[in-house]
């Protein structure tokens, strides 16, 4: 009986003493930040094309691109009016900037992507179908400049049929504010 009452003590000054350390070890690690990792890039804003600065490799370049992108980390959202010619249309599209697969649907498909940080880029990896049903892959790479004034997006876009690469400039648009 003593022995069991020893031991219960035992046991139980090892999990206090264990449970002290731990509160104060559990803060002091958490509060290190590692240096080197660089803080994620805030794209929320509004945003217009530079047509002279954006490159459609060859593909009908539209006359007006305007994007509203509201961004709450891991959540972005993206709001596209897009004109070309006399024909207008609107997509919205959202991502989950951990890494967490999202759906949208582009252009009439299914699309899943995927966005994730590179450093302070962010990168957006999106699987869906052509309008031929083959498979086409895209990567977006999010950058904005160092006024962050203006944003860029490089985009490889692999089908079956090859690649091609695009570049969409876009400036900040400060109307109504």
């Amino acid at each position: 009986m003593m022995f069991f009452d020893l031991k219960s003590r035992l046991t139980r000054r090892g999990l206090l003493l264990a449970a002290a350390c731990g509160a104060i070890l559990v803060p002091a690690l958490a509060s290190q930040q590692t240096p080197d990792e660089p803080a994620h890039t805030n794209f929320s804003g509004r945003w217009r094309m530079v047509k002279s600065q954006s490159d459609f490799a060859g593909f009908d370049m539209p006359d007006i691109i305007v994007q509203v992108i509201d961004q709450h980390d891991p959540t972005l959202n993206v709001h596209t009016i897009q004109t070309t010619r006399d024909k207008t249309t609107t997509a919205d599209v959202s991502y989950f900037t951990d890494g967490t697969p999202s759906n949208n649907v582009i252009s009439g498909r299914n699309a899943e992507s995927k966005a994730f940080w590179d450093g302070a880029d962010l990168v957006v990896r999106t699987k869906m179908k052509t309008s031929k049903g083959e498979d086409q892959v895209i990567e977006d790479r999010w950058q904005l400049s160092e006024n962050k004034q203006t944003l860029t997006r490089t985009s490889h876009i692999e089908t079956g049929h090859g690649q091609v690469d695009m570049k969409l400039v876009c400036e900040r648009d400060n109307v109504g504010g």
